[in-house]
């Protein structure tokens, strides 16, 4: 069974931080250009415990339907280039997360709105890989948003074989292809207990961002959201 390309993603939608955090990276490659034109954010709410959000660029709310947590939108269309991109409490203007960022036409990407290691909102977001894969795939990518856990993240075949060790907090996984219908597991590092993701998570030909958080320091939950 196959695997590949199960390494850590640096590139982030972000260009411009308003914080310090191990969620960020201000570094974009030289060839690529912020122009006008839509690009099209799905975006998460990844907070415990947190309200409904409604995600706006601006001034002007996009999403049209507040994200309760763990649920994603649909892709939403905004406006490319730089802009500031924000989380409001459903219904109010209460901001909980705001950022400056840059994202490129015709590009789709998945935002969250996430907690950094100090408890405070903070906003984070990957380009999308939408590219059809192999027949009878999926393909899968890995992020840790579980700032409380005490362990990074290993994630692996039913059998064992490891896809990604020591994800830690922050950090997202490149792309890698499985088998549809193959059950994944994963651990924390050090840990002697593993949780089952079934393989009826994974259809043929679909595309997936797998996100983990935590409502403690030993307990890890997983999060699948389908790109397509």
């Amino acid at each position: 069974m196959k695997t590949t390309n199960f390494k850590i993603a640096t590139k982030l939608l972000l260009i411009s931080i308003l914080t310090t955090s191990l969620l960020f990276s201000c570094k974009k490659n030289k060839d690529e250009v912020i122009i006008d034109g839509n690009a099209k954010f799905r975006v998460v709410n990844a907070v415990q415990g947190s309200a409904a959000q409604d995600f706006y660029q601006g001034d002007k709310k996009v999403s049209t339907t507040a994200i309760a947590y763990a649920q994603a939108s649909d892709y939403l269309t905004v406006k490319a280039g730089n802009s500031t991109i924000s989380f409001k409490t459903a219904g109010t203007q209460t901001v909980n997360a705001t950022n400056n960022v840059g994202a490129n036409n015709d590009i789709s990407y998945t935002v969250f709105y996430a907690n950094n290691l100090n408890g405070s909102g903070e906003i984070i977001g990957y380009a999308d890989n939408n590219s059809q894969p192999a027949s009878g795939k999926a393909r899968v990518r890995f992020l840790n948003l579980g700032g409380v856990l005490t362990n990074a993240i290993n994630v692996s075949l039913s059998n064992g074989d490891a896809i990604i060790t020591g994800l830690a907090f922050g950090n997202m996984s490149n792309y890698g292809v499985i088998d549809a219908n193959v059950d994944l597991k994963f651990s924390l590092v050090g840990g002697v207990t593993s949780t089952v993701i079934p393989g009826s998570s994974f259809q043929a030909g679909k595309i997936y961002t797998i996100w983990f958080d935590a409502a403690n320091t030993t307990t890890a939950q997983y999060h699948i959201v389908a790109q397509n």
